[in-house]
C-alpha cells in the first residue's frame, strides 16, 4: 500500500465523518457498493479535515461517495487523509442540510 511522503492520516469512526456535499450520486454511490475494494478502508484515500471538535468534515466528491457506500455496507470506521484546506459546507450553508438524490439511470 502506497502512503505518500508527508500524508497525513487517520482511523476515523464513520460516526464522526461529516458531509459537506447535498448532491449524492446514487449511481456512483451503488456502483461502489456493488464494487467494494476493502483497500479503501485503509488506503487513506478518503479526504478528510479535522475541524478540532470530533468530527470530521469530508473534503470531494469521491470521498463523499465512497462514504456513502461505506455506510451501506455498514463499515465502523475509515483510514483517511487529513486535508490542511477546510473545505466549503455548502451541505450546512446553502442547503439547510437537506441532501439532493440524484439518479441518471432510466428507472422506468
Amino acid at each position: 500500500m502506497y502512503h505518500p511522503a508527508g500524508a497525513r492520516q487517520k482511523d476515523v469512526s464513520t460516526r464522526l465523518i461529516k458531509p459537506t456535499l447535498p448532491d449524492i450520486n446514487v449511481d456512483n454511490v451503488l456502483g461502489l457498493v456493488a464494487n467494494w475494494n476493502l483497500e479503501w478502508e485503509v488506503d487513506g484515500e478518503i479526504s478528510i479535515y479535522d475541524e478540532g471538535i470530533a468530527q470530521y468534515m469530508l473534503t470531494d466528491r469521491i470521498s463523499h461517495e465512497k462514504f456513502y457506500a461505506a455506510l451501506i455496507l455498514r463499515k465502523p470506521s475509515l483510514r483517511c487523509r487529513l486535508s490542511k484546506e477546510e473545505p466549503n459546507d455548502i451541505l450546512d450553508k446553502e442547503e439547510d442540510n437537506c441532501f439532493t438524490l440524484v439518479s441518471f439511470m432510466n428507472l422506468t
